[in-house]
């Protein structure tokens, strides 16, 4: 690491701390922050919220079961082929 970087280092991760110690006063002054503070907008928020929370479980949950039905029913015909041909005895 040349002496440079070094040198460069400190003064970014202070600068890097005054950027983060910025951005809560910059947060509080969002519009969105502050009305979701009262009224249905909170209720309307955490509806939202558990729609995006379900829905990945919905569609990982179809597709399981989807794959299963498949898999039960190639297992089906191919017990229903072998027996189609076993040998009478």
């Amino acid at each position: 690491m040349s002496a440079a970087i070094r040198r460069a280092l400190p003064r970014a991760a202070w600068a890097l701390l005054a950027l983060l110690l910025a951005v809560p006063g910059t947060a509080a002054a969002c519009p969105m922050c502050l009305s979701g503070q009262g009224g249905g907008t909170g209720k309307a928020f955490a509806i939202g919220s558990l729609f995006l929370s379900i829905t990945p479980l919905a569609v990982i949950g179809s597709a399981v079961w989807y794959l299963r039905r498949r898999a039960r029913a190639l297992r089906d015909a191919e017990d229903a082929r072998a027996l189609s041909v076993a040998p009478r005895p």
